[in-house]
C-alpha cells in the first residue's frame, strides 16, 4: 500500500503488481556564503525565464552550465562562467570543453577556470519569481579577490536525488542518495521484487532519454513478471537496462553541438582496453560547408582494437546531434571496423566524416 498526500488530502492506494519511484533530481546550491540568500537561478529557472537578465554569472563548467551560458549569451545577456576546474565539460573528451570555451571567448562570454565563487551578496531580496529578477543587483567575489557584478546568477553544479521524505525508511532503505536498482530497475535491498525505481533518482544517467529508456526496461519487467514470463539470461532484452553501462548517448547544446556516446578515452584507459583512438577536423568535410561558414569540429572515436569495434565516440560540430545516434548504434552493436567500411555515408553530408575517420584509422595502422 502507498500512501500519498497530495495538497494535505491522505490518499491510500494498493498496488497489485508494483510500485515504480521516480521523484527526480533537485539541483545541488553549493554552502557558498550569501549565496542561498541571494536566491540563484537552478537550471528549471534559467530555462522558465521571463526576462532577459542584463549581466548573468553562470557558476558551474558542466553541461547545464554550458548550455545555460550558450543561449544567455545568444540572448544577449553579458554572461560569465566560473568553474572551479581547469577545463569546462570535465566529464567529456577534452576538445570539448576547450571548443567550447575558445567560442565563448569569440562570444564575449568571460570564461573563469581554476576559479571558484567565496562569497555573494545580493543588493535586495524583496522581489521573487521563477524566471523573473529576483531583486537588486549580485555582487559576486572570486576566490582571486577578483569581484564581478551581475543581476543574476545561475547556479549549475549537479543534481541530487530526491529521495528523502517519499517513505524510503518504512522499507527499510536509507533516505538521502541515490536509490540503488539491479538492471531489471528493481530496488536492491527490498524484498520481494515489487519496487522500482527509474530516472534521476537512481541515480545512474540523468538524462531524460536515459530516465524513460529505464522506465520502457521497467514496464517490461513488472508486465512480465505479473504474466509470469521468465525475464532469461541475455541481457539484450526489453527486460535488462544495458546502456547504463557505458553505452550512454548524449547531445550537448552548446556552439559548437556536442554528441557522445560510450568511453571517453580515458575511460577506456582505466579500463584496461587494448585502446586505439583515431581524430579528424571536421573542417575538411564537404558537407560541413553546406551547414555553416568557418565551420569548426572535430570527431574522435575511441576503439578496443583487440575486439577492433568502436566503444566511444564523441563528434563537435553545427549538426553533430544527428551523428549521435549513428554511434550509439555502432557502439552498442560493436559493430567490427571491417562492417563500418561497407555503411557508406551519403554526400555531401556531416555523416561523411565516419568515412575520413576509417581513412585515418587504417593509414595509422597500414602507415599510409
Amino acid at each position: 500500500m502507498v500512501v500519498v498526500d497530495p495538497q494535505g488530502r491522505e490518499r491510500r492506494i494498493t498496488a497489485r503488481h508494483a510500485v515504480v519511484l521516480d521523484t527526480g533530481s533537485t539541483a545541488f546550491v553549493p554552502d557558498v556564503p550569501g549565496l542561498r540568500e541571494a536566491r540563484p537561478w537552478v537550471s528549471r529557472d534559467v530555462t522558465n525565464l521571463h526576462d532577459v537578465p542584463a549581466r548573468v554569472v553562470v557558476l558551474g563548467g558542466g553541461v547545464v552550465a554550458c548550455e545555460a551560458a550558450t543561449w544567455l549569451n545568444g540572448l544577449g545577456a553579458q554572461t560569465t562562467v566560473v568553474h572551479r576546474g581547469d577545463r569546462l565539460l570535465e566529464k567529456n573528451e577534452p576538445f570539448t570543453g576547450e571548443l567550447v570555451a575558445d567560442r565563448f571567448r569569440e562570444a564575449g562570454v568571460g570564461v573563469r577556470l581554476a576559479t571558484s565563487m567565496t562569497s555573494v551578496r545580493r543588493a535586495d531580496v524583496n522581489r521573487a519569481g521563477v524566471g523573473h529578477v529576483h531583486g537588486g543587483e549580485v555582487t559576486v567575489t572570486l576566490s582571486d579577490g577578483d569581484t564581478i557584478t551581475a543581476d543574476e546568477i545561475v547556479v549549475a553544479t549537479g543534481r541530487s536525488a530526491n529521495s528523502e521524505g517519499i517513505g524510503l525508511e518504512t522499507v527499510g532503505l536509507p533516505a538521502g542518495g541515490p536509490v540503488a536498482v539491479d538492471d531489471h530497475m528493481t530496488v536492491t535491498g527490498v524484498a520481494g521484487d515489487w519496487l522500482y525505481a527509474v530516472g534521476d533518482l537512481c541515480g545512474r544517467a540523468l538524462l531524460t532519454h536515459m530516465g524513460k529508456y529505464q522506465a520502457r526496461i521497467a514496464g517490461n519487467v513488472i508486465a512480465a513478471r505479473a504474466a509470469g514470463r521468465p525475464l532469461g539470461d541475455d541481457p539484450f532484452t526489453p527486460y535488462t537496462d544495458v546502456a547504463d553501462h557505458g553505452l550512454v548517448p548524449q547531445v550537448i547544446f552548446t556552439d559548437p553541438e556536442i554528441g557522445a556516446v560510450g568511453l571517453t578515452e580515458a575511460e577506456a584507459r582505466q579500463q584496461n582496453l587494448d585502446v586505439q583512438v583515431v581524430e579528424y577536423d571536421m573542417a575538411a568535410l564537404a558537407g560541413t560547408y553546406v551547414l555553416r561558414d568557418n565551420y569548426v569540429g572535430r570527431a574522435k572515436l575511441v576503439l578496443d582494437r583487440s575486439a577492433d569495434v568502436v566503444v566511444g565516440a564523441t563528434f563537435a560540430g553545427t549538426g553533430v546531434a544527428e551523428l549521435t545516434h549513428s554511434a550509439t548504434m555502432a557502439v552498442v552493436a560493436r559493430i567490427p571496423v571491417p562492417v563500418l567500411w561497407h555503411a557508406v555515408p551519403s554526400y555531401p553530408t556531416v555523416s561523411e566524416v565516419w568515412l575520413r575517420l576509417l581513412e585515418t584509422l587504417d593509414a595509422a595502422r597500414h602507415g599510409g
